[in-house]
């Protein structure tokens, strides 16, 4: 019975790039990706608008912080 594998973003990425390169991608799509409350308004619905640009779709709060994450 083979094994179950785990749901990974790999789109784009053969096995020509390596199994390093392929989970350091996937783990920053993941993080990219995640879901994160508003440090304003406390709602989920933060969302990168470009490069280190956050902006809660709710209350219009704008935070500039990581590129792939928002440290605040």
């Amino acid at each position: 019975m083979p094994k179950s594998k785990k749901e990974v973003t790999l789109k784009g990425l053969s096995t020509k790039f390596g199994g390093t390169v392929r989970k350091r991608f996937s783990r920053v799509i993941f993080v990219k990706r995640m879901r994160r409350s508003c440090p304003s308004c406390g709602s989920r619905r933060l969302k990168r608008e470009a490069v280190g640009i956050w902006t809660c779709r709710k209350c219009g709060f704008k935070v500039a912080s990581e590129a792939y994450d928002v440290k605040t």
